[in-house]
């Protein structure tokens, strides 16, 4: 979610508070022979996929900071396929499809697998969404269902250190692969990205 507050919309499950927002006190590590951005105190769950995870609380109070997203609950809807909005499972009862609100882009494209770091919305919150979110409003969205859905990526800061040997950051919210170890290990994740297939258009 993006831009100004919106009037209607509940306030998003995967919107983060600035209560949540926790400090970072990057540092680089030696791991299996190569350097690795940690923590100072990192706990061994702060790294999956291969990257270390942005630090965020989730007390979910303080103010809402609409044009963010928090890491740990986008990642948790994008891995179990809950809705962006309110959380609970987006997966329709009936049909066993998850419910996704795509980039019009889709449109030519529902035979081809499709990279997104937009969680699901389930079909009691589409309508929600597309009246009173922004970014889904400027956007043109696709309402769809898809079989399937895999983490393919992380969206990510990449840090190294500066000749005093400082942390310091290289390059702001790109996309890595899973399979790009060698950027994974200077990679800071920020959300997940899914190749979600088998898509079907909502009429």
């Amino acid at each position: 979610m993006t831009t100004s507050t919106p009037t209607q919309l509940r306030k998003p499950y995967v919107t983060p508070y600035a209560e949540e927002n926790l400090g970072l006190p990057l540092a680089f590590e030696w791991a299996d022979g190569a350097p690795r951005l940690t923590y100072r105190d990192a706990l061994p769950q702060e790294w999956m996929f291969g990257a270390l995870w942005a630090r965020c609380g989730t007390a979910r109070t303080g103010k809402i900071l609409w044009n963010l997203v928090h890491t740990l609950r986008q990642r948790r809807c994008m891995m179990r396929g809950l809705c962006r909005v309110c959380g609970e499972s987006a997966t329709d009862p009936d049909t066993g499809r998850v419910w996704w609100i795509l980039p019009s882009a889709l449109a030519d494209g529902f035979r081809s697998p499709w990279p997104t770091a937009h969680p699901p919305t389930c079909k009691a919150c589409v309508g929600e969404a597309l009246a009173s979110c922004p970014y889904l409003r400027r956007e043109v969205p696709v309402v769809c269902t898809a079989g399937d859905y895999t983490p393919v990526a992380v969206l990510a800061n990449l840090y190294g250190q500066d000749d005093d040997g400082r942390v310091v950051e290289t390059r702001h919210q790109i996309p890595v692969g899973l399979g790009e170890s060698h950027l994974l290990n200077r990679a800071l994740a920020t959300q997940l990205i899914v190749q979600v297939s088998d898509l079907q258009p909502v009429a």
